[in-house]
């Protein structure tokens, strides 16, 4: 079983990968997210807002990029493409379903899902496209 993209790494080792990069997906959630509840009113307009700003969709984007392309460089890619979305997820539910009483929870974390896959899928993609470990490993050995 391969996980990683070092092939000689022990199991051990290729799990604690896997959990970081787990870990650091699901913080991309509970990090810029979770933690944002309320929804704000403007006595202005009238208009009511949130409970997320765009400086909290913008970050963790940017922060996406960091989580896509260490995965990238640490794992294999379906390993990588399996992780990302699952553990995003998975933190979206253990907030979205404590909190919701009429059971829709469960469309929401359908579509996270499904929207994390494709958006995994296309970052990773373009991380592969633009730089690929291997080859880089493959250069300096041949030297």
């Amino acid at each position: 079983m391969q996980l990683t993209r070092n092939r000689h790494q022990p199991p051990a080792q290729q799990w604690t990968l896997v959990l970081l990069i787990a870990g650091l997906s699901a913080g991309l959630w509970l990090g810029w997210f979770a933690w944002d509840t309320e929804y704000q009113y403007d006595p202005v307009t009238g208009h009511m807002g949130g409970p997320y700003a765009v400086w909290q969709g913008v970050g963790a984007f940017l922060c996406s990029f960091v989580v896509v392309g260490l995965a990238h460089w640490l794992l294999r890619f379906i390993v990588a493409w399996l992780v990302i979305p699952a553990s995003f997820t998975l933190a979206w539910i253990s907030t979205a379903a404590a909190t919701d009483v009429t059971g829709l929870w469960l469309v929401g974390a359908i579509l996270v899902g499904l929207g994390t896959t494709i958006g995994a899928a296309l970052m990773l993609g373009l991380a592969a496209a633009l730089w690929s470990p291997n080859k880089d490993r493959r250069d300096s050995t041949v030297r």
